[in-house]
């Protein structure tokens, strides 16, 4: 039973390896942004919407895709609150399927995964490193 579950470990993380990297690449270019968006506005912090991140009258850290929240088969949601000092996305398949995982990333750049049908949070596996 223990040699099934190290192997679907593995399998996991070959999978998440091998995913779309546009989608891993959109989810580190919300963090940079993120951080930016930060650093330029110390009175507001991090921003609570995509749209605030993208084209004017946003801030125009982002392309107008992805500030719409999908692209690359996922869709990104981004969460933080006025004033806070931490934020995340999550970036989740438009549909599920095997080998299909969902991500998850905070304003650290640190990558959790999932290949469960459900949003990663900050509890799931870090992504190896490319």
């Amino acid at each position: 039973m223990l040699l099934v579950l190290a192997a679907g470990v593995v399998i996991s993380v070959r999978e998440s390896r091998r995913i779309n990297t546009n989608s891993v690449d959109s989810l580190r270019i919300i963090n940079t942004a993120q951080v930016a968006y930060a650093e330029t506005h110390p009175n507001k912090g991090f921003t609570s919407s995509l749209a605030e991140l993208g084209p004017s009258p946003g801030a125009e850290l982002i392309d107008s895709v992805l500030a719409s929240g999908r692209k690359s088969g996922y869709v990104f949601t981004l969460n933080a609150g006025p004033l806070t000092r931490h934020a995340y996305v999550v970036a989740r398949p438009e549909k599920y399927g095997t080998g299909s995982p969902s991500f998850f990333s905070d304003e650290t750049g640190v990558e959790h995964f999932t290949v469960e049908n459900r949003a990663a949070t900050v509890n799931d596996p870090v992504r190896p490193s490319d």
